[in-house]
């Protein structure tokens, strides 16, 4: 039970957070540690999110329960937090992902 309790604290993942780091221009790292990367727009109503690199490249919309969907699986250890993993699920976008996940502290699991 310990452990659960350290894995959950060390994940400040949540819908909240994207807000919040959406609000506050808070920039972080894709995978690759070469591309910065923003919450460049959310969408309540959807409940989606976009990103955007530092050269205005935007993603297209991101679906807040598949991205929890993912956070789950890595927390469950059904797939592992690495950019060949993410992209079979979402493709294109791994690397963005995995940097988003790794920000929220889903690496350390």
């Amino acid at each position: 039970m310990g452990k659960i309790v350290e894995v959950l604290s060390s994940c400040s993942f949540s819908w909240e957070k994207l807000k919040e780091m959406k609000d506050n221009n808070v920039e972080f790292w894709a995978a690759d540690g070469l591309t910065k990367l923003q919450i460049f727009e959310i969408d309540e109503r959807e409940k989606s999110f976009y990103m955007v690199n530092q050269l205005g490249k935007r993603t297209w919309p991101f679906k807040y329960y598949k991205l929890e969907e993912l956070h789950n699986k890595i927390h469950n250890r059904d797939i592992a937090l690495q950019t060949y993993e993410i992209d079979k699920l979402v493709p294109t976008w791994g690397n963005y992902i995995v940097g988003l996940l790794k920000y929220f502290g889903c690496d350390k699991v």
